[in-house]
């Protein structure tokens, strides 16, 4: 792993972590979806590692996917609900300004109740406030960017953050800050040990894996039947796992059983790690989260990038990735031409196309099973230099 300024050119930012605290309390703001969720569940997981008797409170925004992958680790829950402002006409932001507030203060509590020694924070609107409140205690703040092009909130936050973790490299740029450091991206460990147990990939009935992130994609589960029904009909030999987001699991499945394809589909995909190893090839969104794991993995996939991203940030995401060699990248705009059948069939239709990929995605995913302790290390470094105002004012 490399730094990636000048200043953390001469700066050990992991440097004096053992210093920390051996029971540490931990507040995370990671809000919303399994992009923001799942990274900072992992980090937490290797903080359990190095410091066992860590306290950690995670505060969303009350999705389900929070619960979905919160909830089986046992970790402690707190919803704050935050006004999002991206895409809102002045007069309607000026409306959110009491609901900012009203967050703010909600917030403020939090961290006076909780008494953190370290701020995590992964994105979402739900990190400013709770950011925010943690440095206005003097609380040590650490965030982490999984994508290449950041969010307002992370912009913002990263100006007063003791530490900015980058998930690619290409984000660097888009900071004002010099304490930046390129962590990588998470991923759990099932995963990341894919990569050296994956068999070959089976081009006489391949599995393609669908997926449109922890909430699911009304535009790509329609892709994804448009696709079935075009490679049913050339006589291709293929089956399909696909996760479907709430409330569209059932009908999807029915459609699959109509077009006589041999599917697995449900609202949501709990064991990640199989699903992977079984893929052949993936057609995915372009969250970071999702092409760390499938990197990890070493899954070549079709990438049909969320133009509603803020910053269109899964754009830029997914074109990295293809200039790396193990993706192709088919825009929602090109999927009414039939490009995504066309990508996946010319992918099917060649037998070094897929492996090589594949060894491309292996090889971009090296290391990351060591990202998360890493990033662990990197936390209570800042922990240990910050002067955790809010625990020895309680006592």
């Amino acid at each position: 792993m490399s730094d990636v300024t000048p200043a953390a050119e001469t700066i050990d930012f992991a440097e004096g972590w053992e210093r920390a605290r051996d029971e540490p309390r931990v507040l995370v703001a990671a809000g919303g979806t399994g992009g923001h969720v799942v990274p900072a569940a992992s980090l937490c997981e290797e903080l359990k590692k190095l410091r066992p008797q860590t306290k950690t409170l995670f505060v969303g925004v009350g999705r389900q996917a929070e619960a979905d992958i919160l909830d089986p680790l046992g970790y402690e829950r707190a919803v704050l609900q935050v006004p999002q402002l991206a895409g809102k006409s002045p007069v309607r932001a000026l409306g959110s300004v009491f609901g900012l507030l009203k967050a703010q203060a909600g917030a403020m509590d939090l961290v006076r109740k909780f008494r953190p020694d370290l701020c995590l924070a992964f994105g979402g609107y739900v990190c400013g406030p709770v950011g925010l409140a943690a440095k206005m205690f003097g609380v040590p703040l650490v965030l982490h960017e999984q994508n290449s092009s950041p969010g307002l909130t992370n912009r913002w936050l990263a100006m007063i953050s003791d530490l900015v973790m980058l998930g690619f490299e290409e984000a660097a740029g888009k900071f004002s800050t010099r304490k930046i450091v390129f962590s990588g991206n998470p991923v759990r460990e099932s995963i990341s040990k894919i990569g050296a147990e994956k068999p070959e990939i089976n081009l006489k009935k391949p599995c393609l894996l669908i997926v449109g992130g922890s909430q699911g994609s009304k535009r790509l589960n329609a892709a994804a039947l448009e696709l079935a029904a075009d490679l049913r009909g050339r006589g291709v030999d293929f089956r399909v796992v696909h996760q479907t987001g709430a409330g569209a699991a059932d009908e999807t499945a029915e459609s699959y059983r109509d077009l006589g394809v041999d599917a697995r589909v449900s609202a949501f995909i709990t064991d990640m790690a199989g699903r992977y190893l079984e893929a052949d090839l993936a057609v995915t969104r372009a969250g970071a989260l999702t092409l760390a794991e499938q990197a990890a993995a070493g899954v070549p996939a079709v990438l049909v990038p969320l133009p509603a991203a803020a910053g269109d940030h899964q754009t830029v995401n997914a074109l990295a990735v293809e200039a790396r060699g193990a993706a192709k990248v088919v825009r929602e705009s090109e999927l009414e031409s039939g490009l995504l059948s066309k990508t996946v069939l010319e992918l099917l239709g060649s037998p070094d196309k897929l492996p090589e990929m594949a060894r491309r995605a292996r090889e971009s995913g090296a290391g990351a099973g060591q990202v998360g302790a890493r990033m662990a290390r990197l936390a209570l470094a800042a922990m240990a230099r910050g002067k955790y105002a809010v625990r020895s004012e309680a006592k």
